[in-house]
């Protein structure tokens, strides 16, 4: 597993007597791909023969001439976009455009001739390819009044009539993942996922004016469905939140910890809440054990970081210590997947 070294950033508020970071993680992902699987090739085969069929679902869909092949190029360029961020896979990006045998768009295409997938896969030398095999698109708008309540000058409320357009970016796409040299599809994937717009105005007209843009909210929606594909099949890092206590019943050291972790250095904070660790007044010390599992966890340090948040809770009865001691298990288990 690659080692990371966290950037933290600090809310700017604090609740009670704690104070929220949020702490890089790494989780790993839903397909199991094989180590041996390196390079991947990108391939579209998702684009259908045009007919009359095709015509007809355009205008009963609202979607504009050609947007669906434009559309899906662009989730193609999340999916590789995201996949190169995460650094688990080499990416070979292809021109290649392979026909769908299917005649609507969105229908699920019979598997690739192996062969062909052999083919594929020396042309590009790689080791599997990701082919999106389906895709489509829709826009839907509705529109509406309904009566608000607006703040006039001098205090006064009075109810307006207020219009509003509703624009929903619809995209469903397929991935299969294919793997030669066993044959086999690693995943084969269909999902959907949408995206709501609202604009409003004094008149039906300007709340339509100024509305999302169909192309633009479609283009949107579909890089983002290719990102999230992309979290499906490689370890993918996060922003999770923690928190620290602040307060340990005027003690030196721990304020001392408090200060310097306020200024990043995390070293520091360490040392002085190991000492706070020993101190005789019960809920100083409860809270240094659980600041320095956080510490610990920032390192790297999984396991030790279980062992500081459980004993704030089984030795010091600190109850973020129980829920923090569930959060670290669930890491460890998740490390143990990356390895």
């Amino acid at each position: 597993m690659k080692k990371f070294v966290p950037i933290l950033i600090f809310s700017l508020f604090v609740l009670s007597c704690t104070r929220t970071v949020y702490v890089p993680v790494q989780r790993p992902a839903q397909v199991y791909v094989d180590q041996s699987v390196q390079r991947v090739a990108l391939i579209n085969r998702s684009e259908t023969e045009r007919n009359t069929v095709n015509v007809i679902e355009g205008i009963i869909t609202g979607t504009l001439p050609g947007l669906d092949k434009e559309a899906a190029q662009a989730a193609m360029n999340g999916l590789a976009s995201s996949l190169q961020e995460f650094q688990r896979f080499q990416v070979v990006r292809t021109s290649e455009q392979l026909k769908s045998p299917v005649t609507l768009p969105g229908q699920w295409p019979s598997i690739l001739d192996w062969n062909q997938v052999e083919q594929l896969c020396s042309k590009y030398n790689v080791d599997a390819l990701l082919i999106l095999e389906a895709f489509d698109s829709n826009f839907i708008v509705t529109d509406g009044s309904r009566e608000v309540e607006k703040k006039e000058e001098g205090g006064r409320v009075s109810k307006v009539r207020e219009y509003y357009a509703e624009g929903v970016a619809t995209v469903t796409l397929g991935f299969r993942f294919y793997h030669p040299a066993s044959r086999t599809v690693i995943d084969e994937h269909r999902y959907s996922r949408n995206r709501k717009w609202e604009a409003k105005g004094n008149l039906l007209q300007l709340a339509m004016t100024n509305l999302i843009d169909h192309r633009e909210a479609v283009m949107q929606v579909s890089a983002q469905s290719g990102s999230l594909y992309a979290t499906r099949i490689s370890p993918n890092w996060y922003r999770a939140n923690r928190s620290f206590f602040t307060k340990g019943k005027r003690d030196a050291n721990f304020d001392i910890g408090v200060r310097r972790a306020t200024v990043n250095d995390w070293t520091g904070a360490m040392e002085a809440w190991k000492r706070s660790a020993n101190s005789s007044k019960r809920k100083t010390a409860g809270r240094s054990y659980y600041n320095l599992a956080l510490m610990y966890e920032i390192q790297g340090d999984l396991e030790t970081a279980l062992s500081h948040a459980q004993r704030a809770f089984t030795d010091y009865r600190i109850k973020k210590g129980r829920s923090y001691s569930n959060i670290l298990r669930r890491r460890i288990r998740d490390a143990a997947l990356l390895d």
